[in-house]
């Protein structure tokens, strides 16, 4: 398949395509600028790979948790190009992700910790599988850093930000095999993840590509 990936979870954005089995990217830092990026790297990767946005069977995205603003814009380009297009999309988790990432650097157990913002972290425990690619080995949760404790997995690294923004994470990480704090999600991670899920998943309907933020509250406004 000729997959599409968008990741804007975090403070970077990246979009990635897969054609025939090579992968094209396009990667950056850019708090506050998913919303200016997106559209023209994706036109710029179908440019490279000489392909027609027809070509594209489905769109794979990075559905949180994370940012609340950059999560719905990237939600919102998916769901207009996947509109547009009759095209399927595919939910993938910005935590695992970013375990995904640092798989590619020999990470086999992964504890990652996303800043959450109000002295929180998303969190969340990943083991690659024989095949290269993270899997859940705990649910995914949004809790203060406090409360994340050494997964009962092998080998355990510390993966993301949490680890150097919040002290109690990083009192923690003498427990842990490493600590990576440098580790973001990219749409190349979402590209494997998606390929792993299409095994045994069908994709879905434009509809569907809704975001997932773990914190309820996320969207409400104080009462006065």
């Amino acid at each position: 398949m000729n997959l599409l990936a968008i990741e804007t979870a975090t403070e970077t954005c990246s979009v990635a395509l897969s054609v025939n089995g090579a992968i094209l990217e396009r990667y950056q830092p850019a708090p506050r600028q998913h919303a200016e990026l997106l559209l023209p790297w994706i036109g710029e990767l179908l440019a490279e790979a000489e392909l027609a946005y027809a070509a594209i069977d489905a769109i794979a995205f990075s559905r949180g948790p994370g940012s609340f603003t950059s999560l719905r814009i990237g939600i919102g380009v998916v769901q207009g190009l996947a509109w547009a297009s009759d095209r399927p999309v595919i939910p993938v988790s910005s935590l695992a992700a970013t375990a995904q990432t640092a798989a590619r650097d020999g990470v086999g157990a992964a504890l990652v910790a996303l800043d959450a913002r109000m002295d929180e972290v998303f969190t969340g425990v990943y083991v690659v599988n024989e095949n290269g690619v993270m899997q859940p080995a705990s649910a995914e949760r949004v809790c203060p850093p406090e409360n994340v404790g050494v997964p009962a997995v092998a080998e355990p690294f510390g993966i993301g930000n949490g680890f150097e923004r919040y002290g109690a994470l990083a009192a923690l990480a003498a427990q842990l095999k490493g600590v990576r704090a440098d580790v973001w999600p990219k749409a190349s991670s979402v590209l494997q993840l998606a390929q792993e899920w299409l095994k045994t998943h069908q994709p879905l309907a434009a509809e569907l590509a809704q975001p997932v933020y773990l914190r309820d509250d996320v969207a409400k406004k104080p009462v006065n």
